[in-house]
């Protein structure tokens, strides 16, 4: 539509909508905010307001739709949930002041990965902002890293990534809400995984991305440093161009330099125990398999945090354990502590429990939004610290001791409670904002201003008495101001220097000379009033802004403090016990281990296992445990709590055993149920041979590796040889400690052929035609699975599973070859058995010259002879017979 043909005020809201293209911009008017043309279009049905138009029916009609101002946030949510970004354009001078249009400008860019309102965030969640930047070689291959910011909480992380399986890792776990990206020569694959998975991104050119030492200078600014390899970083390497893309992108939306930003880590992978998304989604940290929400996950038994930093914390001492002993060693000081001290505990957690989120209290002051209601909040955090920072004071374990070193920010505290009054409205719009005593001015303005109602009814009195109206009334409105209202049946008492401005059905309305003094006087005072507050809280929330690294540290404390309380109150409710975290390549020994999610949510009694892997008291060594047992007798259980058990020691938590000694591992990996990837084209055993090769490829001797029935996706030739391959590969190549659950019994053999072998499998006790689950792990193997009794107890018809008894018979009859061994184990690649562990053979093969008795070679030629597919079943009794007689005459 031509400019020309608009109004000026509908050709000053597209003059602002051309410098933000890709957002829909709420223009506010008045008391609300509007939305013209297309953008009204797109988020009337999100925000479920009516579509209207401006100037209906003429040649200038604009569809809108609107909203109220004070209502903004949560329809500013409605948007971001769905990937959109919002731009807020506001009214920047006094419309009494104005001459002409209003003047309007954009207070700040809102998007799915920059927001900082408290209402639309998660409390205990990170929100983050990505920057993706590959560097790619001549092969076609390359290098790449990821950049992400908490522009909620000033928190700014680097990763490396070395190959695209690094980087999808990465934003699969981390899941960040906005991702910018360069778009040439970024991995299809990692490109995919974003426009699939992320509400809402952007592929940004030329300078938006930054060259090599641009991108270095912007970050050495804003840190105040010379050199970035204080940080870990190299300038020009593509974790800086990363770094700066997204705290660049971030400070443009935000209005803001973001001093609250104050440092950047480089995460490795060396730092932490690696939790690849696999592993996280197989064991149900944080999110459910089946219903995808955080009820039935680890996280749902272990958050007993107070307060939001505590909460976020959590997540990412679950999603980062340690490594280190000593350091690991540290958190179970802290927590046996406060197990044992019981009246500390329970104090820390009712002075944490007023506390409010200063860490991201502290970027809304930085980003000049902090309301009122929010500094107070802050103030009475601080309240409470000095309290929390005597307690820890009193403390022995090293961590606890330390975090008391803490900075209880006595100034600001102070500050706060000298201009802030003791209970500030919700709005500066509303006043009562500043105490009193901070300045005579404001003081006397507020007395004024407080004290109007006082003068208006005094005049009011006076009037009445003057004009003998008993009915007269002093009424207030925006469009008159003040003015006396009478009745109709009474206007005939009114004076003459009674000025009419309204008449009414049923009331006249004047002013008066004296009634438009005081209202002067009145108005002002409210201005006067409301503008020494403005002043006096922007200075406040400037304070605040500049002691934001000291209230960050504090945060971090107040949070770390609430996990490790939160750690000590679970270990006392499920039972929990210190365990000992030995180097790595140290045995893992669980003794009386229970799962700690399905204990909590299960109304019988958790049956306890115990777990030994790597050297054992016999002198051998059980790297590989192959489990069997029976559909239902708790296998994947067992192995998810052996799992489970290991990352809760290595976060800091106590676990649910009678004792654990546990060495040390740098990752762990899963590959555990069955599904599918039909939007990429990957059938359920096509991921389920991807997550294997990922584990064959990466573990290593110091990680955990859980397999549950792995080869189940194929048909069952196929599938028992990889099963049988892989466990061979991971005996002979990789050695991680390995559990490696499975129904293919055939699989047990191979504790006769593999040193580090051991069998293990879940009791059952039969009666009859039924099984009792004992869901005890014993050692020894299953020759059976059970699965027609399951499928009797689940109500098959009975000629379905007496056929599939008849059909299991047939399939078990010839398993091994005339050595005695499993036919599974034959071949070039086959490994050599230990010396001693491999069964006597029923016979020796002949032929071929390797030796052996003659009279067994004999034999073995017979059998070889024979055309078995023409023997009756008497003939082959017969000479079954013959063979055996043969053989005990030997």
């Amino acid at each position: 539509m031509p400019k020309k043909k608009l109004t000026p005020m509908l050709r000053q809201y597209l003059e602002i909508k051309a410098e933000h293209p890709d957002a829909i911009l709420m223009y506010r008017m008045g008391d609300f905010y509007e939305l013209f043309f297309e953008d009204a279009q797109k988020a009337a049905p999100i925000l479920e307001v009516q579509l209207t138009a401006r100037n209906k029916g003429g040649e200038n009609e604009a569809p809108m739709c609107g909203v109220p101002h004070h209502s903004v946030d949560g329809y500013i949510g409605k948007l971001l949930a769905e990937g959109l970004r919002v731009a807020v354009c506001d009214q920047v001078e006094d419309a009494s002041q104005a001459k002409g249009l209003v003047k309007r400008e954009v207070t700040r860019v809102v998007t799915p990965g920059t927001v900082s309102e408290p209402e639309l965030l998660e409390g205990k969640e990170e929100n983050l902002l990505a920057g993706v930047v590959w560097q790619a070689d001549a092969d076609g291959g390359g290098r790449g890293a990821g950049a992400f910011i908490d522009v909620s909480t000033g928190h700014f992380f680097v990763r490396r990534w070395a190959d695209v399986g690094d980087g999808l890792d990465d934003l699969e776990v981390l899941r960040p809400r906005e991702v910018l990206y360069e778009e040439d020569g970024l991995p299809g694959e990692i490109l995919e995984w974003v426009e699939r998975r992320v509400p809402c991104w952007s592929a940004l050119e030329g300078d938006q991305l930054y060259d090599r030492g641009r991108a270095a200078d912007l970050l050495e600014r804003h840190f105040g440093t010379t050199t970035l390899r204080g940080f870990g970083l190299e300038p020009k390497e593509p974790a800086v161009r990363a770094a700066a893309a997204a705290l660049a992108y971030a400070r443009q939306t935000q209005h803001s330099e973001l001093p609250h930003v104050t440092s950047l880590a480089l995460r490795e992978s060396r730092d932490r125990m690696v939790l690849d998304p696999t592993t996280l989604a197989n064991l149900e940290v944080f999110r459910s398999l089946r219903e995808g929400g955080k009820k039935g996950t680890l996280l749902s038994v272990l958050d007993r945090t107070v307060t939001a930093p505590g909460g976020r914390t959590l997540r990412d001492w679950l999603r980062r354990p340690l490594r280190e002993p000593a350091a690991i060693a540290r958190r179970h000081g802290a927590v046996e502590e406060l197990v044992d001290d019981a009246p500390r505990r329970e104090r820390f957690r009712d002075l944490l429990a007023g506390a409010g989120d200063s860490e991201r209290l502290v970027s809304r002051a930085v980003l000049g939004s902090l309301s009122p209601r929010e500094a107070a909040a802050l103030r009475d955090t601080l309240d409470l610290v000095p309290d929390v920072l005597a307690e820890l004071g009193e403390c022995s374990a090293p961590l606890l001791a330390g975090l008391a070193e803490t900075d209880p920010m006595d100034d600001l505290r102070r500050e706060l409670h000298r201009v802030l009054a003791p209970e500030p409205s919700t709005s500066l719009d509303d006043g009562g904002v500043i105490a009193d005593g901070v300045d005579p001015d404001l003081d006397d303005a507020r007395s004024l201003a407080r004290d109007s109602k006082k003068h208006i009814l005094g005049l009011e009195a006076r009037e009445r008495e003057e004009t003998g109206i008993s009915s007269l009334k002093i009424r207030y409105n925006k469009v008159f101001g003040y003015f006396v209202e009478v009745t109709k049946a009474n206007t005939d008492l009114v004076p003459d220097h009674y000025i009419r401005k309204q008449t009414l059905v049923n009331a006249e309305r004047y002013v008066t000379p004296e009634i438009k003094e005081l209202e002067e006087k009145i108005l002002a005072a409210e201005e006067r009033q409301l503008a020494l507050e403005q002043r006096y809280f922007e200075e406040l929330r400037d304070t605040v802004a500049a002691a934001a690294p000291g209230l960050s540290a504090l945060a971090a404390a107040l949070g770390t403090l609430d996990v490790l309380a939160c750690f000590a109150e679970g270990a006392v409710k499920g039972s929990y016990v210190r365990p000992a975290v030995e180097e790595p390549g140290a045995p893992l020994v669980i003794r009386e281990g229970r799962h700690p999610v399905v204990e909590a949510t299960s109304r019988e009694p958790f049956v306890p296992n115990d777990t030994e892997l790597g050297p054992v008291e016999d002198g051998s060594e059980a790297q590989i445990v192959i489990l069997t047992g029976p559909n239902m007798g708790g296998k994947s259980t067992y192995l998810r709590q052996v799992a489970l058990i290991v990352l809760m020691a290595q976060a800091g938590s106590f676990v649910p055993v009678e004792s654990a000694s546990l060495g040390a591992v740098d990752r762990i990996f899963t590959r555990v149920g069955a599904s599918d990837d039909l939007a990429r084209g990957e059938s359920t055993f096509m991921v389920e041979m991807i997550e294997t090769a990922n584990i064959l490829h990466h573990a290593g001797p110091e990680s955990l590796v859980i397999l549950d029935e792995v080869g189940r996706g194929t048909a069952t030739f196929d599938g028992l040889s990889l099963a049988w391959a892989i466990v061979e590969y991971l005996h002979e190549h990789r050695r991680p400690r390995t559990l490696f659950a499975t129904h293919y019994h055939e699989l047990t053999e191979l504790a006769t052929l593999l040193p580090r072998v051991v069998n293990r499998t879940l009791a059952v006790k039969e009666w009859e035609d039924d099984i009792v689950f004992l869901r005890r792990v014993v050692a020894g193997s299953s020759d059976k699975s059970y699965g027609i009794q399951v499928a009797r107890l689940a109500g098959l018809p009975s000629p379905v599973v007496e056929r599939a008894g008849e059909i299991l018979s047939n399939l078990e009859a010839a398993e091994y070859d005339v050595t005695g061994k499993p036919r599974l184990a034959a071949g070039e690649g086959a490994p050599e058995a230990a010396a001693g562990a491999g069964q006597i053979p029923l016979f020796v093969a002949g032929g071929g010259g390797n030796g052996g008795d003659p009279k067994a070679r004999e034999i073995a030629d017979r059998l070889r002879d024979s055309d078995l597919d023409r023997l009756t079943p008497l003939d082959a009794l017969n000479l079954l017979h013959e063979l055996r007689a043969e053989l005990e005459s030997k």
